[in-house]
């Protein structure tokens, strides 16, 4: 089932007219997923109220930077017919800037479906758990550089199965990979310089026996008319609408990778052209590496490798690896054009 446009929704609301207390609110019911309603407060902010029955189990408020969670509170609603409405509620609150309220409805959109119209309070409980994670990430610095993000997006978005490659999609961004299936790895590169040189960590070079490990490459250069990462995002959601956890887990990971600078990487933009006709895959096996052994009081081994004389593999043998990297192939994709400009920003 896709999920439900909260952000239509929300601004068809209107301020409640008593602003006596921040539980009057004007409330509007979402549609195929039974009493649970979409508010506004009095001071413009958007609430989730899911019904639930009443529990003399008292649950203390969850209080974040941009968020607030109170369970088994009495609201005063009114619908947009003007009728009021007293009933109780779980109220899940954005209390972040404005400029956050469209993404705040967006990441709930598909976890409400998921919930259906009747959710156990463990189920509840459970889409908090995953609500504080995400908003306690927000305002940590991000665990990605946002080239780095921009590029793991764009082969997300290239590829000629995105559900696939969403699905295996790190959650944390500190793993040594970032795409993992099975036995089958994939870690991005990008380089802001037009040279295959990209820094590897020995561990990502050196995987575990039985698993396979491939190298995406590509050139990422920032230019302000390029495809930004807000349009990577959202481009990518679309393709996700029918599947609500996949999308879930979508929104998780791209928001912990951004962290507190969210607002400002939305528009950082690269060269879309250049990244698409750069892209190509390696085998880990042949990408150039530090000699072995490495003795048993050395860990964590860096270093910058170049693949410049390195042959990457043909796409009809990636197809016939099936599983993951034949899911990472590029399909037939179609992006606005964008002027192509050249910047040389870091290397990554």
């Amino acid at each position: 089932m896709a999920s439900v446009n909260l952000v239509q929704l929300f601004q068809a609301l209107k301020l409640p007219i008593s602003a006596t207390s921040d539980n009057n609110l004007s409330a509007v019911r979402i549609p195929g997923v039974g009493d649970h309603r979409l508010a506004k407060d009095s001071n413009g902010a958007p609430c989730l109220l899911i019904r639930q029955s009443p529990t003399t189990a008292s649950s203390v408020p969850i209080r974040l930077a941009n968020l607030l969670i109170a369970f088994d509170v009495l609201c005063t609603i009114v619908h947009s017919q003007g009728n009021p409405e007293r009933d109780t509620f779980t109220i899940i609150r954005c209390t972040a800037s404005p400029a956050l309220f469209p993404h705040f409805l967006r990441i709930l959109s598909p976890i409400i479906t998921a919930l259906g119209p009747t959710p156990t309070r463990t189920a509840v409980q459970r889409v908090i758990s995953g609500l504080v994670e995400l908003f306690q990430a927000l305002t940590v610095p991000g665990k990605k550089t946002i080239q780095g993000l921009w590029a793991e997006l764009l082969l997300i978005r290239l590829s000629s199965d995105p559900l696939a490659m969403v699905a295996a999609w790190h959650r944390d961004p500190f793993e040594d990979f970032d795409f993992a299936a099975g036995p089958q790895r994939i870690e991005v590169k990008s380089s802001g310089l037009r040279r295959r040189e990209h820094y590897f960590s020995l561990v990502q070079l050196t995987p575990p026996e039985g698993a396979q490990v491939l190298v995406a490459s590509l050139f990422a250069e920032r230019t302000g008319g390029g495809e930004s990462i807000q349009q990577l995002f959202e481009s990518i959601r679309e393709l996700l609408a029918a599947n609500t956890e996949l999308t879930s887990h979508f929104d998780t990971t791209f928001y912990a990778s951004l962290g507190s600078g969210w607002e400002e990487a939305m528009s950082e933009a690269f060269d879309l052209e250049l990244a698409t006709e750069s892209l190509a895959f390696f085998a880990a096996g042949t990408v150039p590496k530090v000699g072995e052994p490495i003795p048993s009081t050395v860990s964590d081994v860096r270093f910058r490798s170049d693949l410049t004389q390195t042959t990457p593999l043909a796409q009809t043998a990636l197809i016939a690896e099936g599983g993951l990297i034949a899911a990472a192939v590029p399909g037939r994709v179609q992006f606005p054009n964008t002027p192509h400009h050249s910047n040389r920003p870091d290397n990554t």
